[in-house]
């Protein structure tokens, strides 16, 4: 693990554009093997807790959203690709060979479906890193012992900002 991941937690940590991480205390580049005996985890610590366990849950939240876009517009994608198919199959029995089927089926393909596809992706991208970024914290909080309990409640949503109600308890 990179211990740069300890110091993103600990109150020590200074961060120098020109060097990186620091520590406060050293005032040099963290070196440690597994664990920082001068770590100090207070107020960083819950504010780093509460931020990547609310991006999860929100990332979690949309899950049902995502899914039912996905199918919805898979389900239009494919009926205009069928569509596109079968008014060419009924063209071609009068003799008839048209663009329109042919435009019909690109559409479906090439802008029904990755409005089904895109937003999966994204989720699904966005699912990965906020759990990694909660695994990293949760590894961390584990070598020290540090255990916590966060209830999170999100409330209305206004003007774009999501109201989000955070009850941590930290056990160590």
């Amino acid at each position: 693990m990179d211990i740069r991941k300890h110091c993103q937690l600990c109150n020590h940590q200074i961060v120098d554009f020109k060097t990186g991480t620091i520590c406060g205390i050293t005032q040099r580049k963290p070196e440690f093997v597994n664990k920082c005996i001068n770590a100090k985890f207070d107020d960083k610590l819950e504010s780093k807790i509460e931020t990547t366990n609310v991006e999860y849950e929100r990332v979690l939240k949309t899950k049902w959203i995502v899914y039912t876009n996905f199918i919805v517009f898979l389900i239009i994608g494919v009926a205009v690709i069928l569509a596109g198919y079968f008014l060419a199959e009924y063209l071609l029995k009068f003799r008839v060979i048209a663009a329109a089927p042919f435009i019909i089926s690109l559409v479906g393909l090439l802008f029904v479906l990755p409005l089904a596809t895109g937003p999966l992706n994204n989720y699904k991208n966005d699912l990965r890193l906020a759990k990694a970024k909660k695994d990293d914290v949760d590894r961390v909080l584990d070598l020290y012992g540090i255990k916590y309990d966060i209830n999170i409640s999100f409330g209305k949503k206004y003007h774009g900002v999501q109201e989000v109600d955070v009850s941590l308890k930290i056990i160590k």
